[in-house]
């Protein structure tokens, strides 16, 4: 079976890169090794069997998501036919995005 192709929004994208730009700055190791996590993360939630699963959530905006835990961040994902949607990337230091 082929893994399912992952696709982040702009959110992602932003939080994604955000974040490793503040841990390069501060702990460039840290930075690699959460990379490293997170893009391991991406290929575990694309892994169609066994297919994996993160708690459904409804977010602040009324969006219905899933979420998948890495340390120090949640990814919350949608799925799609072949697709895993990244919507955001949030550090779990900040204020909830989620109801």
């Amino acid at each position: 079976m082929t893994a399912d192709r992952v696709e982040l929004s702009a959110q992602a994208r932003a939080d994604l890169d955000d974040l490793i730009e503040y841990l390069l700055e501060r702990n460039p190791v840290a930075a690699v090794q959460v990379s490293a996590a997170i893009e391991e993360a991406f290929a575990t939630l694309a892994t169609p069997s066994p297919r994996v699963e993160g708690r459904p959530v409804t977010l602040k905006s009324g969006v219905t998501s899933r979420r998948w835990f890495v340390h120090p961040v949640v990814i919350f994902y949608q799925r799609a036919p072949s697709v895993v949607f990244i919507q955001a990337i949030h550090h779990h230091a900040r204020d909830p995005i989620t109801r």
